[in-house]
């Protein structure tokens, strides 16, 4: 334990000043209508335990709004919620927000929740960030050295998109987790095949796209050493590890296909759809300039959102009335809106693609442990990268969210050649 402190204590001294600083601003957040149906459902919390067969898909019936919701929404965040809710002694909410009604109605409907309720589910999610600063820190330290870990977790911990999404009771907080424990995984995928199985999982039930990551988590647990003995008998023992780990994982956490599983992942697939496009009408009757019809628009509107523009409080405008002061608020806190702009953005942007050519100038050159684990680890960001330019044509912020750890340890390794030399040599950890 001393020699673990005496090593890590200065990520211990950020970690620290970042989630209190973390847990004192939740209740500055301006509130979005999703942290009201993400609180309304936490109630399958307590279904997971009483009534899980309640909440399994049946044919033949026209399925009701929570139903609609089990079919659109990854698990993990509502139950989380969930947990902290009933830790809290805090009710439930009454009723979903509803988007067609105006702010007075859906407070008067019960959809609103209180002030004690909103920062226990907050607190719920925040409380994931000190675990995704840990495995980021971990990752980029493996990569390099402990000087880079701790960039990359600060680069991490002060991101305006990170403070704001991640820790509003929504899904980015666990998406951000759970991203951030399957690259840690990867990087020892073959030898421990079903944590990467359980990552990817916990990735999975925080938010759908991060399915682009699973042929990923697939070739770090087969990917093995050269001298490894029966090495297609092991092959096939961590490929497994690896699925069987990953959907116990998925089928406990989503009772919704206990009795009908191809017909609810159908149900599933036509929701997504069904949202996606009535996203997309709203989008082009309410803000058609947003519409985002070509690579290069999408490409373009991904950097202005991970680099140049401001944090983004709502999608659409409904109630900006409402919350204009709490935005004005939360933007007054120093350190909300951190290197956000062209000059900013700019400099970060050259440090990330520095990076990636960085990494990919060492692989030739790194030892055969390291070489794999840098591989996987750009394998995993153009994946994820490509699967968000390609399937969401939304120019919403919080759906970059997958892609910032790894901006974060691709900027911190893209620092390398600027370090001195003793830092440079630094030991690595673990």
């Amino acid at each position: 334990m001393k020699n673990f402190l005496t090593r890590h204590w200065l990520f211990l001294l950020v970690l620290s000043a970042f989630t209190s600083f973390y847990l004192w601003g939740v209740s500055v957040i301006p509130f979005h209508p999703d942290e009201s149906t993400q609180t309304y459902m936490s109630q399958d919390f307590a279904k997971l335990f009483t009534q899980p067969l309640s909440m399994a898909w049946e044919p033949g019936q026209n399925p009701a709004p929570e139903q609609l919701l089990r079919e659109l929404d990854a698990p993990l965040t509502k139950y989380l919620i969930g947990l902290g809710r009933t830790l809290s002694g805090q009710p439930s909410l009454h009723s979903d927000w509803n988007w067609s009604a105006s702010w007075e109605e859906n407070q008067q409907a019960g959809a609103l929740p209180s002030a004690a309720l909103l920062i226990a589910a907050r607190v719920s999610i925040c409380l994931l960030l000190p675990f995704s600063l840990t495995f980021t820190y971990l990752t980029a330290s493996r990569l390099k050295d402990r000087c880079v870990g701790i960039l990359a977790a600060i680069l991490l911990g002060t991101n305006a998109l990170v403070l704001l999404h991640a820790r509003r009771a929504m899904a980015e907080g666990t998406l951000l987790f759970g991203v951030t424990f399957l690259l840690w995984s990867l990087l020892d995928g073959h030898k421990h095949p079903w944590l990467t199985g359980l990552a990817m999982a916990v990735a999975f039930n925080a938010k759908q796209s991060t399915l682009a990551l699973f042929p990923i988590g697939a070739l770090a647990v087969i990917w093995l050493p050269q001298h490894t003995q029966h090495k297609l008998r092991q092959i096939i023992i961590n490929a497994l590890q690896y699925l069987v780990v990953f959907l116990l994982v998925f089928l406990l956490l989503n009772p919704l296909y206990w009795k009908n599983p191809i017909q609810a992942g159908q149900a599933s697939w036509n929701a997504r759809k069904e949202l996606s496009r009535l996203q997309m009408a709203d989008l082009n009757r309410l803000a058609p300039h947003q519409a985002l019809s070509t690579p290069q628009e999408r490409t373009i509107a991904l950097i202005a959102n991970l680099y140049l523009t401001p944090p983004s409080f709502a999608e659409f405008g409904n109630y900006l009335g409402e919350t204009r002061q709490a935005e004005e608020e939360y933007l007054s806190v120093p350190g909300h809106a951190l290197a956000r702009g062209l000059l900013p953005g700019g400099i970060l942007l050259a440090f990330m693609l520095g990076g990636v050519i960085l990494a990919g100038v060492h692989l030739p050159k790194e030892s055969p442990l390291l070489r794999r684990q840098l591989t996987l680890l750009l394998l995993a960001f153009f994946a994820q990268t490509a699967i968000i330019l390609i399937a969401i044509p939304i120019p919403w912020q919080r759906y970059t969210i997958p892609i910032i750890p790894f901006l974060c340890i691709l900027t911190a390794y893209g620092v390398i050649p600027f370090l001195p030399k003793s830092k440079k040599q630094q030991e690595k950890t673990v």
